[in-house]
């Protein structure tokens, strides 16, 4: 357990010298001027499914007169973990760009030698016993990839409504081990190639604080769509629905909840069964992105919905180095399930369920979140370090 919270207390450490603009141990110091900022500070995380990772991230920020918050971002990632995976990036947001308009793309590359796969549907997998080392669950994956997002408020910048259109592509390289239960049922996808889709979408968002929120929801709408015109091997279509909501209980107490239903149809390649749509992208289910406690992407499908109930509880506001900083705790339930064509998928109650709790420590919009997580079907038991609530 001393480990963990060596690297909790070292993520704050670094936080905390950003809000206060000095240098914290490893920090890259970066010149200011008034119309500049730029910081750049190491990444340390844990995740039960991909081990520690570690690496750097960094941003500048462009201001100009009448721009808010800033005129143009530019950030930038180098991030691997133990096992073998890699997530670089280079992302640039321009909210104010075109007008009203927000200017958002990014330039990624992914590699994991061990990305998981358990078959098709809800039941996949009876076998698998928790080793998320064994070759059959298994397979090598390369993916290079971009994508752009034109966002607005067409009716206003204090109006709830807003709306996107956009492009991604991505190359999927697949590397099936001989083993694997991918080798021996070769779905849609396994000659892997591009895959391009249009995006667009429509958010109903009210919430006091996009980073934090303590009040309010947002509700979302969201389509992509993949065919030779988008540059892609596969012709399908996804539809993604989202219903995030945040209601004050106490001045302390928040209780939080998403639903998620993500549904594609035609040619869909395998490896587009673990992903959901819209401003914010999941995969499960199974993970720290949709149900906590269960192994990544353990269950898979055409089909995917999951609910995430959080009770959030603001414990205590403290200085670390100077800075205001907040501690919570939080208590979780997450529920998910799969559908799928031509597989048994059983019963309509036979969800997958995940249980626990956690820390949250946040400096204004940066938040750390710590969670332990256990599945009541197998008793396996997930712990996550990370940036972020969960949403």
């Amino acid at each position: 357990m001393l480990a963990p919270i060596v690297f909790l207390f070292f993520m704050l450490l670094s936080l905390s010298a950003v809000a206060a603009g000095r240098n914290a141990p490893g920090l890259v110091p970066v010149k200011h001027t008034p119309s500049m900022d730029g910081i750049a500070l190491p990444l340390v995380s844990f995740s039960s499914d991909q081990g520690f990772g570690y690496g750097a991230v960094g941003g500048m920020y462009l201001y100009g007169e009448g721009k808010t918050p800033y005129a143009h971002a530019l950030s930038a990632q180098v991030f691997f973990t133990a096992r073998g995976a890699m997530n670089h990036y280079l992302r640039y947001d321009g909210p104010q760009l075109l007008g009203p308009l927000r200017l958002e793309g990014r330039l990624e590359y992914r590699q994991e030698k061990s990305s998981p796969f358990f078959g098709a549907g809800n039941l996949s997998a009876p076998d698998f016993r928790g080793d998320v080392d064994d070759e059959r669950y298994n397979y090598d994956k390369g993916s290079p990839g971009l994508w752009v997002r034109l966002r607005g408020r067409p009716f206003g910048e204090k109006h709830p409504f807003q709306s996107y259109v956009g492009y991604g592509w991505r190359y999927t390289r697949v590397s099936p081990y001989e083993t694997s239960i991918l080798a021996q049922e070769k779905p849609i996808g396994i000659e892997g190639g591009p895959s391009g889709q249009l995006l667009a979408g429509a958010l109903w968002d009210t919430r006091d604080d996009e980073s934090d929120p303590t009040s309010g929801g947002v509700e979302e709408v969201a389509l992509r769509v993949s065919g030779l015109a988008t540059f892609s091997r596969y012709q399908y279509a996804g539809v993604t629905l989202s219903e995030r909501r945040y209601i004050r209980i106490t001045p302390r107490l928040v209780f939080a909840q998403r639903l998620t239903l993500d549904m594609l149809f035609g040619e869909v390649p395998f490896f587009e069964w673990m992903t959901t749509g819209g401003v914010n992208v999941s995969e499960g289910i199974g993970g720290m992105s949709s149900v906590r406690g269960i192994e990544r992407n353990r269950f898979a499908g055409n089909v995917k919905a999951f609910s995430n109930s959080e009770l959030r509880f603001q414990a205590a506001r403290m200085a670390f180095f100077g800075q205001p900083l907040a501690l919570g705790a939080v208590v979780f339930l997450d529920l998910g399930r799969v559908w799928h064509p031509g597989v048994t998928d059983g019963k309509w109650h036979e969800w997958h369920p995940g249980i626990g709790g956690g820390l949250r420590f946040s400096r204004r919009a940066a938040v750390v979140r710590m969670d332990y997580a256990r599945s009541t079907e197998t008793g396996r038991q997930r712990f996550y370090i990370t940036f972020g609530h969960m949403f």
